[in-house]
């Protein structure tokens, strides 16, 4: 174990979204939107207009005034995206502005997936705690969780592909943690 290493293990990292990449998805937000304006001016029948149109600009539009919003926000709040800890990890949740807590000692493993476009870390939970989430949540939680199993193969996954840090480094850096983590609970037994 390299002195560097240690010093790595035993300090929080944190890793924020990145404000060009969060950009990119902004500028493509205002593309539809103009996209769906000119089908609105345009001379198409009433139910393109409807459908193709004004659609268009309400769900691309509030999604990128959201995404605007949040991304600046973040940016200048400077709030981490993730931070990795010796014993856990903590995952920004913008919709509450909180952050949840992943413990180490309830992780069997973690798994870099892909769904569509977008890369992804697939947290495999303990049989133990996993019963216990599934027990404690409620009935749309639990259907939400069968649906992420069906899809990404775990309970819960996070983003990872516009974050400043490159997907494969957190997710060699969360299995670092966690087999240091086992390891020293392995030794205090």
């Amino acid at each position: 174990m390299d002195v560097q290493d240690t010093e790595l293990y035993d300090t929080e990292i944190k890793i924020y979204q990145s404000f060009w990449k969060n950009l990119l998805l902004i500028m493509g937000c205002v593309f539809f939107v103009v996209g769906g304006v000119y089908i609105i001016d345009g001379g198409s029948q009433l139910v393109i207009r409807i459908i193709g149109g004004w659609l268009c600009v309400v769900f691309f539009g509030v999604g990128g005034l959201f995404l605007c919003v949040t991304v600046l926000l973040t940016s200048i709040r400077r709030i981490p995206y993730l931070i990795i800890y010796k014993d856990r990890v903590e995952l920004y949740v913008q919709l509450k502005a909180t952050y949840d807590t992943i413990y180490f000692a309830d992780v069997q493993r973690f798994r870099l997936i892909r769904i569509g476009y977008s890369k992804q870390i697939a947290i495999d939970y303990k049989a133990t705690f996993l019963l216990k989430k599934i027990k404690s949540s409620s009935t749309m939680l639990r259907r939400l969780m069968l649906f992420n199993i069906q899809v990404a193969g775990a309970v819960e996954s996070f983003a990872v592909s516009n974050l400043t840090m490159k997907e494969k480094e957190i997710y060699r850096l969360l299995e670092e943690h966690l087999k240091r983590n086992r390891a020293e609970e392995c030794n205090s037994i």
